[in-house]
């Protein structure tokens, strides 16, 4: 949002939309089901650019010094589009460009669409950035068509990703709109990864929500892509994030949370070392101050502003800075001086062919013409606006009612400028009044005829779109009550089949006493030692072989969820109580019974559990819930883990009053059992001949 439209959504959400899009890279080696081991480094130290870039990109570079001549060619691409992606994220353009050289080289010496089809991407980025919008959109197309030949989703994921910041950019938001779509579509599943992903995508369609002035949607998806990255830490996200919601809150009028949302996002940016985010929030802290009317605070904001992008050496950047300090002083009277400032701003822009940025320079400068009585310099501005938002804007957006009141403002400027100019010729004042009447009516006439005709015209394309939209977010609904690595259930679906089963009626019969509902609560041994010695690829791996097994021994009536970290949940729903030991021995064979195969590694894995029948039957006074029946069930695993690992704890009886058992929850388990309160019966595990348990190993 720059200084100079009321409901502008400018080109700086594209590029804080592109900072994002520069992580779409990253995302993309860790999904990989059998990495070499060069992937596998490459997947460490994009994970720890997260929190320190410089250090990361350093291992990286030595990390490609010494691959050999003849390195895989999978270990050369990935080793080179990683430090393309670090460079860009220490914001060295230079190393970046010179890498992404070598990245193209290696697509025509090897014949490698994917390689070629990156390389591309990435030169799209950089012309992009230049502010060379026309050649960006010619070279992704070019990546788009290499895509579709190389047909890996993660490929796709990220290069529309950026051909719809592009086309957002040069204001095409139906062509946006269709590739964020097809890279939503192309998200692959996987741990904190494809969070990192949704978080991207989220705030996408939120852009694309407030350029379709729909600024109440785009904080829906704002919040959601925060809340996301709250939850997997992505500090490196949240200036992004803010800007955007500030962008949001501007759309709205309500400034002084604008205001609040560009420091927030201006404090993220230099905990994070991010001059570009910098550059956008303080920019949009002049726009903030200049609506609210506060002129000398808006010029202190637009300077730093231009100081800021000439480090960068970005000229879409200096070009934004030039145009708010010319707003910034005409509106403290300098209006000379301020109104050659924003069309040296203009120039810029023209040469990035930037329409959209011109097109609502142009709305503000009329604006800060008509308040100085500059009417005839008004009328100027106010005309070049209509003729480019027409161009823009007749057959992609809404907007031929402001479009209309465009042209009725210029032609009230017009007559202004008639009156003043006819002063001096007192004896044709009545005739050229009534003149000038007669054209405002038939304009007015036409004026209301296109309306009508327009918006009949649009109506299909904006039901068309935000249709798109709802299926969009119709997809990421049915997203989230499944695990996103594992594809099962996972904690919230749970909660909401217990909450419906609390409220329908219990249709068993007494014919049915026989049956019962149980919980097991599984954890996988030795999860952590899986991880720090083969990888959080191989720790993944492990997790989705298990959910498999346990997916083969569950029936369809059963639920078997993910229930957080190495933990699973299995309901077992109406079993018989004599065959609840079989089932359980059952799953312990499932889990440990033969090895999970990882690359060339085999690796022995096994379960503790611990499980609750309920209800506990007609000799128990505790009527057990199912939250009471998983803290119970709980204990139980936590006994399992210090008796051994690799068996089953299950609590066969509760014999206590009511009133002791909430006591009896919070007590020790192994007491409570000596003094007869509980009892337990406890199934072993398949035996395991290769497990070296290390001491004060977790999980």
């Amino acid at each position: 949002m720059r200084i100079y439209g009321d409901n502008y959504f400018s080109s700086h959400v594209c590029l804080i939309s592109f900072v994002l899009l520069c992580f779409w890279a990253t995302t993309s080696y860790a999904i990989d089901a059998n990495p070499t081991p060069v992937q596998a480094e490459i997947n460490r130290l994009v994970d720890l650019s997260e929190t320190q870039k410089e250090e990361s990109l350093k291992q990286l570079i030595a990390l490609q010094n010494q691959l050999p001549a003849d390195a895989k060619l999978e270990d050369q691409r990935d080793a080179l589009i990683g430090l393309i992606d670090l460079y860009i994220k220490n914001e060295q353009s230079v190393p970046a460009r010179k890498q992404n050289a070598d990245l193209s080289a290696l697509g025509v010496r090897y014949h490698d669409n994917w390689s070629s089809a990156m390389a591309l991407n990435f030169q799209a980025v950089f012309l992009q950035n230049d502010g060379k919008l026309d050649q960006a959109k010619e070279t992704i197309e070019q990546a788009l068509l290499l895509a579709k030949n190389v047909n890996v989703n993660k490929v796709t994921n990220r290069i529309n990703g950026v051909a719809g910041s592009i086309y957002q950019d040069l204001g095409d938001f139906e062509a946006a709109l269709q590739h964020q779509l097809v890279a939503m579509d192309s998200l692959e599943e996987g741990g904190r990864n494809a969070v990192l992903m949704r978080i991207v995508v989220l705030n996408d369609i939120g852009i694309l929500y407030l350029s379709l002035k729909n600024p109440e949607l785009a904080l829906e998806y704002n919040a959601k892509a925060t809340k996301l990255a709250l939850s997997v830490d992505a500090k490196s996200k949240m200036d992004t994030l803010a800007i955007n919601r500030g962008h949001a809150y501007g759309a709205q009028g309500k400034y002084a949370d604008a205001m609040s949302a560009y420091k927030e996002a201006r404090n993220y940016a230099r905990r994070n070392s991010n001059v570009r985010s910098e550059v956008v929030a303080v920019n949009n802290l002049a726009d903030v101050t200049y609506r609210m009317g506060h002129y000398t605070e808006c010029l202190q904001y637009a300077k730093q502003t231009l100081l800021l992008a000439e480090i960068l050496e970005n000229s879409s950047d200096t070009a934004d800075a030039h145009v708010n300090i010319g707003l910034c002083r005409m509106g403290l009277g300098e209006v000379q001086t301020g109104a050659a400032e924003v069309n040296l701003g203009i120039d810029s822009m023209r040469k990035a062919n930037a329409k959209p940025d011109i097109e609502m320079v142009l709305g503000k400068l009329a604006s800060a013409y008509e308040k100085a009585g500059m009417y005839r310099e008004a009328y100027k501005a106010q005309s070049d606006q209509i003729a480019l938002t027409t161009e823009l804007f007749g057959k992609e957006r809404n907007r031929t009612v402001s479009e209309m009141k465009a042209k009725y403002d210029a032609i009230q400027s017009e007559k202004q400028i008639e009156v003043l100019e006819q002063k001096t010729r007192l004896q044709s004042v009545e005739i050229n009044n009534k003149s000038l009447q007669r054209v405002i009516s038939i304009l007015a006439s036409l004026i209301a005829v296109s309306i009508t005709l327009t918006i009949l015209f649009l109506y299909r394309k904006v039901r068309e779109t935000n249709h798109n939209l709802e299926q969009a977010n119709l997809k990421l609904a049915q997203q989230s009550t499944r695990d996103p690595l594992t594809g099962l259930l996972n904690r919230r679906a749970f909660h909401e089949a217990m909450q419906f089963r609390a409220q329908i009626t219990d249709r068993r019969t007494p014919a049915d006493t026989s049956l019962s509902h149980a919980l097991v609560l599984l954890d996988i041994d030795h999860f952590k030692r899986i991880n720090d010695k083969f990888g959080h690829a191989a720790g993944d791996k492990v997790l989705i072989e298990l959910s498999n097994r346990l997916t083969v021994v569950m029936r369809e009536k059963d639920m078997l969820m993910r229930w957080g970290g190495e933990e699973f949940l299995i309901f077992l729903n109406h079993i018989p109580i004599v065959n609840l030991q079989q089932v359980i021995e059952r799953i312990l064979v499932s889990v440990g019974g033969k090895p999970v195969v990882y690359g060339k590694n085999i690796l022995q894995v096994t379960v503790s559990a611990g499980y609750i029948s309920l209800p506990q039957g007609a000799e128990s006074e505790v009527d057990l819930n199912w939250e009471k029946s998983l803290n119970l069930a709980d204990s139980a695993l936590y006994m399992a883990k210090t008796r051994g690992r690799n068996q089953a704890i299950g609590i066969k009886k509760v014999d206590v009053p009511k009133e002791e058992f909430d006591e009896l929850l919070q007590g020790d388990l192994e007491n409570s059992i000596k003094q007869g309160k509980i009892t337990i019966e406890q199934i072993a595990g398949p035996p395991q001949s290769d497990i070296v348990a290390e001491p004060g190993s977790q999980g």
